[in-house]
């Protein structure tokens, strides 16, 4: 083998090596957001199969949760200190 042939081999074997390792990572996982968490709601009932009717129902449920002010313990704590 000659010299570029080598030089070839070794940078092919370490990118190789490096997207192998790259893939290998798991992503961080992290909590949904709320947002996150109804359109995923969403699409679960699209794929159950309902009536129109009762998926209509269903949706405006879904829907009217997020509308739903979210509660944070920060509040919770502040009110918990003026009462």
């Amino acid at each position: 083998m000659n010299t570029k042939a080598r030089l070839l081999l070794t940078a092919l074997a370490a990118t190789s090596i490096a997207v192998l390792a790259g893939c290998a990572n798991h992503p961080e996982l992290r909590a949904y957001s709320a947002e996150e968490t109804r359109q995923l709601q969403l699409e679960a009932l699209q794929r159950r199969g309902l009536s129109l009717d009762d998926y209509e129902q269903q949706r405006r449920v879904i829907q009217r949760a997020g509308n739903l002010p979210v509660v944070t313990e920060a509040i919770d704590a502040d009110r918990s200190t003026k009462g």
